[in-house]
């Protein structure tokens, strides 16, 4: 069929930075809305305020936090990707 097996991937095959760029964009969104609604139900849990406040200065639980810290976590997400996918394939080639 058309697949490639598991054997036929080596690991210095280049990445494909479009698609780690939505990988990481998927995960980071989805981590932040986990802790920014960790401190929407629960407001005393220290650990979903320290990764919110990475993201964003609103105040936990807000909607403004929601905005800021989802797009913030998309824009990281893809510096991510660009600096590992393009490091990682310059690195690979040798």
């Amino acid at each position: 069929m058309g697949t490639k097996s598991t054997a036929d991937t080596r690991w210095s095959d280049p990445v494909d930075v479009v698609s780690l760029g939505w990988a990481l964009t998927v995960t980071f969104v989805a981590l932040y809305v986990l802790c920014w609604l960790a401190a929407l139900v629960a407001p005393n849990l220290p650990l979903a305020h320290g990764w919110l406040s990475i993201f964003s200065t609103a105040a936990p639980g807000s909607g403004r936090s929601f905005i800021e810290g989802a797009g913030a976590s998309a824009v990281f997400a893809w510096a991510s990707a660009l600096l590992f996918g393009l490091t990682y394939n310059a690195l690979s080639r040798k």
